[in-house]
């Protein structure tokens, strides 16, 4: 029951994300899609991952992949809220409709459907390579930074599109509550503002769940206090964002978007403590030049760290001297990701499994820092030097580097957590 429980959370919080992911890219009034198609796409979309998900001989069969998707449906209903209300004014929520509580009701009826359609078509296709005994904690934990990445990429089309004041009351939308707003035929800068809060509850269910269930089964003192933090940032961010509204302060919406990405960092950290490869690692092998790696991917991290905040206050401020700073400091960062790329890929062996996994995370390093480079570039030659973008195309530039800055956060993370890892199993080897 317990391993059935672990997957239907972990499942029902990765079914969401496909769910919330889609249903944004649907909506977003620059597709232009009917609501027929935007339906059948988020079903569809859910319909396939959730025949993903039930394959493989490590599911708990049927009864999980109902519960996961039900967990998804319940999910949904944070979304579900804007088609439960009437038709208004402009900026405005109309009342709720009489069958809103069927509506509801049928969503979740679906979800488990939806979960033993996807159970039942998983056992026509091959079957997946089974994992005897999965950690859904750990995998609870990938999902939380996928959730948060996908509300980075989300609140940089905010800031791109000049959207933050859009919603200029919070937590209410326009004096309603805010998951009971209507979002058809909304402008573009009120579907991102409202979207991004929405997704915000999605980050904070996710993190609280994290945080329980660490308390719950995480026997390592040190990793329940991260858990806690990891919730503490991810509420302050909540109330940041909130105030920055109320108070309609560009300060605050810099701190924001510093403070998220810092917490993505962290939930991505925290991912990486939980896996089964963190845990179980053993001190068998000599590092080799272990200074010139804890060097080299700590300053990587560092330096990353105070180049997002340059960047933000170029894209919050737009002034010269934040502009020019950020340039001259892109030098920095890509040496010293480079650098520390290659001290990565330079560990040789095994090392209970970290060798591979820091030599990967090196590999990517270097793909994404050229990714980000030429980016910036394009975003500073074609993107346009206004405050707010004139058109989606110049939008999707100045995120897209936003978000790949992101995952180059998120990178040298992993590095500076795999690396401190190794060495500590190597000082333990050692003292052996």
């Amino acid at each position: 029951m317990q391993r059935v429980l672990g997957q239907s959370v972990t499942t029902g919080f990765a079914l969401a994300l496909v769910i919330w992911t889609s249903w944004f890219i649907t909506h977003l009034p620059w597709v232009g899609l009917s609501g027929q198609a935007q339906t059948l796409i988020v079903l569809a979309l859910w319909l396939v991952a959730a025949t993903i998900m039930a394959g493989g001989k490590t599911s708990g069969g049927l009864l999980a992949s109902i519960c996961g998707n039900l967990t998804s449906a319940l999910l949904g209903l944070l979304l579900l809220g804007s088609k439960l209300v009437e038709p208004a004014a402009e900026n405005q929520a109309g009342a709720v409709k009489p069958n809103a509580a069927l509506i509801a009701l049928g969503f979740i009826a679906l979800g488990g459907f939806i979960g033993a359609l996807g159970f039942f078509v998983s056992r026509l296709l091959p079957a997946q390579k089974a994992d005897r005994n999965p950690d859904w904690l750990a995998r609870h934990g990938a999902v939380t930074s996928f959730i948060v990445a996908v509300l980075l990429f989300i609140g940089g089309l905010v800031t791109s599109t000049g959207s933050g004041m859009a919603v200029p009351d919070w937590p209410r939308t326009y004096g309603a509550n805010m998951f009971l707003y209507p979002l058809s035929g909304a402008a573009s800068d009120i579907f991102l503002e409202h979207t991004h809060r929405l997704f915000g509850t999605l980050v904070g269910l996710a993190s609280i769940t994290l945080l329980i269930w660490t308390f719950a089964t995480e026997k390592r003192t040190w990793v329940k206090v991260i858990a806690g933090i990891v919730l503490g940032l991810v509420i302050a961010q909540g109330v940041i964002g909130g105030y920055r509204v109320n108070e309609n302060s560009r300060f605050l919406a810099m701190l924001h978007g510093v403070l998220g990405q810092v917490t993505f960092g962290l939930i991505v950290a925290m991912a990486a403590i939980l896996s089964p490869t963190f845990k179980a690692a053993k001190a068998s092998e000599a590092v080799d030049k272990s200074r010139r790696l804890r060097f080299m991917t700590t300053g990587f991290l560092h330096a990353t760290i105070l180049q997002l905040i340059f960047g933000a206050m170029y894209r919050h401020y737009r002034d010269n001297h934040s502009l020019m700073a950020h340039i001259g400091f892109s030098i920095v960062v890509v040496l010293l990701a480079i650098m520390a790329a290659f001290c990565a890929r330079a560990v040789r062996g095994e090392h209970g499994g970290i060798g591979p996994v820091l030599r990967r995370t090196g590999a990517w390093v270097v793909a994404v820092v050229a990714v980000q480079f030429v980016l910036g570039w394009i975003a500073f030659l074609v993107a346009g030097g206004e405050p707010k973008a004139t058109e989606p195309g110049q939008a999707l530039i100045r995120t897209a580097h936003q978000a790949n800055g992101a995952l180059l956060l998120a990178l040298a993370v992993l590095g500076f957590v795999w690396t401190r890892r190794l060495l500590r199993l190597d000082q333990a080897r050692a003292a052996a």
